[in-house]
Parts: structure tokens; C-alpha cells; sequence
């Protein structure tokens, strides 16, 4: 999504526009329609398949850019904050439902949106993710100090929580299968403290196994990050002197530095493709990185080792980072008003004997 407001010509001067990009074809397409100046800069956006979906004022609109059809997907009355597709199954934590001031709850269709069940919860929820038949979401009942992370199936209804919050902060979780990644900070006040003076860890539990492995320690200071599969991607900033992207390779138990960035965050993957948003030239864009499974960087350094626990340890032992570094260039630049994408070749070398 690209947003503008031109705040000094007129306050009503505002217009927002929406852009698919194809890697495997190289292709940018703007998927812009009429009611597009209604939506806002932090708009959610969910992308399953061929599907683009994106909310308009308090109601969901989709895009098939397969069959180039455009879907108008009333809402139940309320204001939309995090949105997750996945096929016929949509859900959505939204907030300001009429005479309502318990705050966000989460609501699903498994119908393409046809119809929505309203899930309450006491407390606030926020940053859902979902994978399959589980949504995973973090849950501040009372403050900033005993916060929880659920994951709620969606065929029984039923929550569980993950973590003690007497033990720390758990927050900002991903999924992927059955696991389910997240930030935890032993620290419950460190909310309260410089971004420099934090220490934080990156845990994976298996909701399966009910393991729980370690997978960046120690003084990690975690920003953004996501799951899909095999792989674990984040923005680290532990050196303090620059911010990178780091990759977690669950078959490997290995960290693999992807990319000093400048400013960036937001990364994602999916499959064997790594996407972020970094600054170059003072201008955001967009960056690319393929991840080619039969060939790693060997530079003489031993990569990071996950601590596999079970009985749910909170806990685990952290193990020392030596990441590994993937090579990688800049061969493509795509610019459109305002958006820049950046394609990097990435890992080219040799596996470890």
C-alpha cells in the first residue's frame, strides 16, 4: 500500500493506492479502485493465493488478480485492526463495536465472508497471525507487564496460552504449522527502557510437542520477524552499530546473517523468498532475497544452534550466535510511484561437511 497526505495543499488531499508484484514474472500491477482514498496508513492487508485483501473504511474488499475479480465483504459493525487470510477462512481482531467498550475481539468467517462469528475475550488482543485451523495472538488482559500470548483453534473454539507472564513479556507472535515463534523478554519492565539497554530472545515452541527451542540469544534486540516453514527471518540491531536481517534454518539449527539494512523492518518469507522494507537513498523500498536450500555460505564460522527443551521450559539455555554471513547483489530495481523493489541474489556457496 501506498499512502499520501498532503497536509499544507488540503486537508481532504489524500489518496492511497495498492500494488501486486509477481516475483516469478517480474510483474507490478497498481490495483487501485474508486473508494481507494478511504482507506488509511495503517490499513490491514492479507494476501492468500492469487487474493489480495485490504479494508476500506470498516468494511473488507478482495482482489483476485487470477480471475481479475473485485469483492465488496461487509463487515459486522467495528473498526478492523489485524487482518489474516487463508483460503475461505477470514479473520480479523477489530475493535468499537457498537456500545462495546471492552476493546478488540476476534472475529471469523470460514465462509469467504459470508458469515462472521464473534469471538470475546476479556482484555485486549492484538497482532493475530494464523496458520491452518490455529490463530495465535498476544493478550494484554491488564498491562504492559502481564502480557500473554493464545492461539485459538477454530474448529473447537477452545484458547491456550502460551507462556507465564510472571516470568516475562511474551509478544508479536508468527505461525507456521505448529509453530509458533515469538519475542520474550524476562524483563517485564523493559517497556520502560532504552531500545539499546534491552536483551531479548527468540523462542519457537512446537504446539504439537509442547518443545520449546531457543533460536537467537543472548542481548538479541528483535524488531520484526516471521515464520513460514523451515525458515525463521528477523531484524537484529544486537551489534548496535547497524540493524540486519537474520535467517533461522530450523532443518540446518542454524542463524545466517541475510543483510545489513539501514532503517528497515517488516521482513517476511515464504517459501524460499525473503521480503523486507529497507531505505535506500532516504527513500523506503522494497527488497527481495531468493534462499537456495542446497547452497550455503561456508566462511569458517560455526552458525547458532537452537536449544531444543521440553515440558514447555520458558527458559531454555542460550546458546552463543555466530551467524554466518548469505552473499548476495543487487541485479533489479523496480520503481513506481513512490515504491522501489529490489532483488537480491542470495546464498551461494557450500554446505558445511
Amino acid at each position: 500500500m501506498d499512502h499520501y497526505v498532503d497536509k499544507y495543499i488540503s486537508k481532504n488531499e489524500e489518496w492511497s493506492k495498492l500494488y501486486f508484484y509477481n516475483i516469478s514474472t517480474d510483474k507490478l500491477t497498481e490495483l487501485t479502485f474508486d473508494d481507494m482514498s478511504n482507506t488509511k496508513v495503517d490499513t490491514p492487508i492479507a494476501i492468500s493465493g492469487n487474493t489480495v485483501y485490504w479494508t476500506v473504511n470498516s468494511d473488507l474488499r478482495s482482489y483476485d488478480t487470477a480471475t481479475k475479480s473485485y469483492k465488496k465483504i461487509f463487515l459486522p459493525p467495528s473498526v478492523p485492526i489485524n487482518l489474516a487470510v487463508q483460503g475461505k477462512t477470514i479473520a480479523l481482531v477489530a475493535t468499537r463495536f457498537p456500545g462495546d467498550i471492552d476493546g478488540p475481539d476476534i472475529c471469523i468467517s470460514t465462509d469467504g465472508g459470508e458469515n462472521f462469528k464473534r469471538y470475546r475475550l476479556p482484555g485486549h488482543q492484538e497482532g493475530m497471525k494464523m496458520s491452518g485451523n490455529i490463530l495465535v495472538y498476544k493478550d494484554s488482559r491488564s498491562s504492559h507487564s502481564s502480557n500473554t500470548l493464545n492461539y485459538l483453534n477454530i474448529d473447537t473454539w477452545k484458547s491456550y496460552q502460551i507462556g507465564d507472564e510472571t516470568k516475562g513479556l511474551y509478544t508479536s507472535p508468527d505461525i507456521s504449522g505448529s509453530n509458533i515463534v515469538y519475542r520474550f523478554d524476562s524483563d517485564i519492565y523493559s517497556f520502560l527502557k532504552d531500545d539499546k539497554d534491552k536483551k531479548q530472545e527468540l523462542h519457537m515452541i512446537d504446539i504439537s510437542t509442547n518443545t520449546t527451542s531457543l533460536i537467537a540469544s543472548p542481548n538479541a534486540r528483535i524488531f520484526a520477524f516471521a515464520i513460514d516453514k523451515d525458515y525463521i527471518v528477523w531484524c537484529d540491531n544486537r551489534n548496535k552499530s547497524n540493524a540486519r536481517i537474520c535467517l533461522y534454518d530450523l532443518k540446518e539449527n542454524k542463524e545466517y546473517s541475510v543483510a545489513d539494512i539501514d532503517g528497515g523492518t517488516s521482513p517476511q518469507v515464504s517459501k524460499n523468498t525473503i521480503v523486507w522494507v529497507d531505505s535506500v537513498n532516504n527513500r523506503y523500498v522494497i527488497k527481495i532475497v531468493t534462499i537456495h536450500d542446497d547452497n550455503y555460505v561456508d566462511d569458517g564460522i560455526s552458525g547458532n544452534s537452537g536449544s531444543d527443551g521440553t515440558d514447555d521450559t520458558e527458559s531454555p539455555q542460550p546458546q552463543q550466535t555466530s551467524p554466518k554471513t548469505a552473499s548476495g547483489e543487487i541485479v533489479w530495481i523496480i520503481a513506481s510511484v513512490g515504491i522501489a523493489l529490489i532483488a537480491v541474489a542470495g546464498y551461494h556457496g557450500r554446505k558445511n561437511n
